[in-house]
């Protein structure tokens, strides 16, 4: 048999077996998708504020926008913190900042990540207090919180830690409800949009 008549064999194969790759793909892809969207949420848990005080991180009442960083991050992190703090300037101009909109921001590297350290990445990013709450908690609660979210972190032997980009819109029972981008694909504008939307329905 001729190498073009195997090659046509193999073809002719792949084509047929095409349609059921696809569905066998497409049908994992909307059962992950469904346990995810069920299992992403805020976890009954207690993280810290910078001042010491209890923080229970399932409490309901507001929309919540959620940020996961770590201050030694050297791009993605401040950029996303940096684009929250222009978000929350047009929030509490549009009155909507610590009444119906809440912003939390939780380190992923509580080891180096301080009460002191955070303050400091708080003074320098100009974070106002106003509807923002900084959080740390134990490796243990943290990995908590990221696995209830899906959020994916591994920290390497340099510490740097590799992370999902991804920001959360929690609503008033800490379900997610939708997912943005960090960094560059921090859309400003459309996550306002959003929020406001949201502050309207009364979500």
């Amino acid at each position: 048999m001729s190498e073009a008549s195997v090659n046509a064999i193999r073809l002719k194969r792949v084509l047929l077996l095409l349609p059921v790759l696809v569905l066998v793909a497409l049908v994992s892809s909307w059962f992950w998708g469904d346990s995810q969207q069920a299992k992403a949420a805020l976890p009954s848990l207690t993280l810290e504020t910078l001042d010491g005080k209890p923080y229970p991180l399932a409490s309901p009442g507001k929309t919540r926008l959620v940020e996961l960083i770590y201050t030694r991050c050297p791009d993605v992190c401040p950029t996303t913190t940096f684009k929250m703090v222009q978000l929350q300037k047009r929030l509490t101009d549009a009155g909507a900042m610590g009444k119906s909109v809440e912003f939390l921001t939780i380190t992923i590297d509580p080891h180096n990540d301080t009460a002191d350290v955070l303050q400091r990445y708080a003074d320098q990013l100009q974070i106002q207090t106003q509807g923002w709450t900084i959080l740390r908690g134990d490796e243990s609660t943290i990995q908590s919180v990221t696995r209830s979210l899906g959020f994916v972190a591994r920290k390497s032997a340099d510490g740097f830690i590799s992370h999902t980009t991804s920001t959360f819109l929690v609503n008033a029972n800490n379900e997610v409800i939708r997912t943005f981008g960090m960094g560059d694909d921090f859309n400003t504008d459309l996550i306002y949009q959003e929020l406001v939307s949201k502050n309207k329905e009364g979500l």
